[in-house]
Parts: C-alpha cells; structure tokens; sequence
C-alpha cells in the first residue's frame, strides 16, 4: 500500500477548484458519483457498493458537506474524508439527499444562487435526468450549470504523491501478467489462467480485470472456457485498481515460438507504442500522438488493422481524459499521465497488443510500467 493523498493536498485541491468557481461566478458546486470519481477527488471517499452514492457540495466560502447514501458505510467515510461534516441520508431514497443539499445551498444565504453540476468524466455522466431535474425542483430559485470541467481539467495534471499511487498499480500490473505467462499452458482455459492471475492484484487488495484472445480469429474479451493451444498467440490487457488509482498494460505472449509473421506483427505494435510515448511532449497536441500511431502502423503495413484505438488519459479512473484521437486539438502539459496501448488484428499475419501507462516531461517521458520490448514465450 502506498501512502495516502495528504491533507494538503486536498486543501491545495479545494483552493484550485474555488478559484475556478470565483472566476464562472458560481456560489456552490453539488459533486455527484456513484462508481466514478468526482466525489473522491474533492473528498478522499469513494462509494461503494453497487447502489451508493455520495454527494459533496462545495461552498465558494465554507467548509464542504459529504452526504452517504447509506449509514452503515459512514464509518468507512469518516476513515476515507478530509474533511468532518459527512452526513448520511435519512432513507434509501436519493430525494432525502437532494431535500438536504437544497436546504444547505439555501443557508449559504443567495437570494439566486448559481450552482456548478459536476458528475461527469471523459467516460460517463452519473447523474440522471431525474436527479437533475429533482435539484431543479428543489430549488428553483436558483440557476444550474455543468461544471464537471472544472474537475476533469484539474484532475489532469498529477502530483508527486499521485504519481507514486499510478507507479505501484502499474508495477502490479507487471506482476499480474507475470502471473499469466505462468498460468498459460496448452489445454488450460482462459478464464482459470485469468483468475489464477489476478489473485496477484487482489491478495494485494487491489481490483484486476483481464480481457485476453487466445485465438487470432477473436477479439480480446472477458476471459471465457477457450482453451489455449500449442502455438497460440495469446494477447491481454491488464486493467489493476490500486489505493484509488489505476493503471492498465497490455501483453503478447506465445506458446513456442512465434512465426516469422506474427513477429513482425508484434514488432510493428511494439514500435508504435514507443513512437506515441516518444512524440507525447509538453505543448504537442494529442492528435499528434495518434497521427504518429497511424503513421508508423501504415510504415507496417497495419495502418487499418487497430481495433481499440491508441490509448487515453489515467489516474483515478482507468479511462480519463484525453482518448488520443486524431481530432483532438487539446495540448499536453507536464506530469499528465497516459497509456499508449495500440492493438493489431492483421488478417492471414498475426496479432499483438502492446501497452502501458507513462508520465509526460520536459525531460522526457518516464514509463510507469516495465515497457514489453520481446514477445513473451511461454
């Protein structure tokens, strides 16, 4: 386990997120998630199980307020939040959550208050219609914008202490592909392969999900009841949640050794990774990161074969901004984390899927994980 995010820093956190507020003219911020991370950036608590919830707001002045869904988890918050004003609702209903909220924006005293939404990352909003629509009616006086930019902005660039969480869970990742190879052997289903490897990540506590392809003629998915065969090549992605934060690698494998055209399938995987984790620099858009993945994939000869596309951003959530596409004008800025993981289906050729997550800096880039540089036999 690694240590926790200071108090500090969430302090440090807070003032970033009100100057962004003083600036939009906003009085509050209601931060909304249920499985994502909206909550636990601003407050250190993550809900848990499959129907909690929590809801922070976020004064322009006072002190924040954590609302739970459910009291018997509140023990764990107080465990897990900086702060102490953490209430829990009084029902399994999420109005009883919206009554107080309303009655606490009321307290802050403006006649017509301008609220920030914030429940939304670069993967799903979590707030639905009718819990939109129930703040609405609760306060009507007041006027509501969305504001889960102030976040995901915010979020992108990764302190030291954060940087140290995403470098343990990639190095876990490490150990629970490591854990793979062993496991693979001809006749062995995939899906006691992929349990047999994840035990590495949760007997650390952490949570693992593989996806794997023991056959060229399938995409990765879950792993299922496909057994692995002399000669198969084997392809995985490696997702670990670790203290909060995640990191995802991708590996090929081979059982015996690879033909002459699944080498250079891999060969030509393994070269892109490392010309988008070379060309992501402070300043450079991250469409350029993709044009470079496209450029030396078509150099293989592979250009059209990339089912998965070529990465995106990581830290509390395995997918955050930015998708490296070609249409994205955004700029890269220092200590923003990525994973470059390019796959490659080539009909009649081969296959491979060769990833993991990097730090972007003035001095180069620096890899979170054990870059794969050979195809690993096993």
């Amino acid at each position: 386990m690694t240590p926790p995010i200071p108090t500090h820093e969430y302090e440090q956190r807070l003032k970033n997120i009100r100057l962004t507020m003083a600036k939009r003219g906003l009085d509050a911020l209601l931060v909304f998630s249920m499985k994502r991370s909206q909550v636990a950036y601003v407050s250190g608590y993550r809900p848990n199980y499959y129907s909690n919830c929590g809801l922070v707001m976020v004064p322009l002045e006072r002190d924040p307020i954590l609302w739970i869904r459910f009291g018997f988890d509140l023990p764990r918050a107080r465990e897990l939040c900086w702060f102490e004003d953490i209430l829990t609702s009084p029902s399994y209903d999420l109005g009883a959550v919206v009554t107080d909220a309303a009655s606490a924006v009321r307290s802050l005293g403006a006649k017509h208050p301008r609220i920030g939404i914030v429940s939304a990352d670069a993967a799903i909003d979590e707030m639905g219609v009718s819990m939109y629509e129930s703040f609405r009616a609760a306060l009507p006086e007041a006027d509501f914008e969305l504001a889960s930019d102030i976040f995901n902005d915010l979020r992108l660039i990764k302190s030291p202490a954060e940087l140290e969480k995403l470098r343990a869970a990639a190095q876990l990742a490490d150990s629970v592909a490591e854990s793979l190879g062993k496991a693979i052997r001809p006749g062995q289903k995939e899906c006691v392969a992929c349990a047999f490897a994840e035990q590495t990540a949760r007997q650390q506590g952490a949570d693992c999900s593989l996806w794997i392809s023991s056959d060229l003629s399938r995409m990765a998915l879950p792993a299922r009841d496909f057994e692995f065969r002399s000669g198969s090549f084997v392809i995985c992605e490696f997702t670990v949640g670790l203290d909060g934060y995640w990191a995802q690698i991708c590996r090929s494998y081979s059982l015996g050794k690879p033909s002459t055209e699944q080498q250079e399938v891999f060969t030509v995987c393994r070269n892109a990774y490392a010309a988008i984790v070379s060309a992501a620099k402070p300043g450079v858009s991250v469409g350029t990161l993709a044009e470079t993945g496209y450029n030396t994939l078509a150099a293989g000869g592979c250009a059209e074969s990339i089912p998965y596309g070529y990465g995106h951003g990581v830290g509390l959530e395995n997918t955050e901004q930015y998708f490296i596409d070609p249409r994205s004008k955004a700029l890269l800025s220092s200590n923003m984390t990525l994973i470059s993981h390019p796959a490659i289906f080539v009909a009649g050729r081969g296959a491979a899927w060769v990833g993991g997550p990097f730090v972007v800096g003035e001095n180069g880039n620096i890899p979170l994980d054990k870059p794969q540089t050979e195809i690993y036999e096993v």
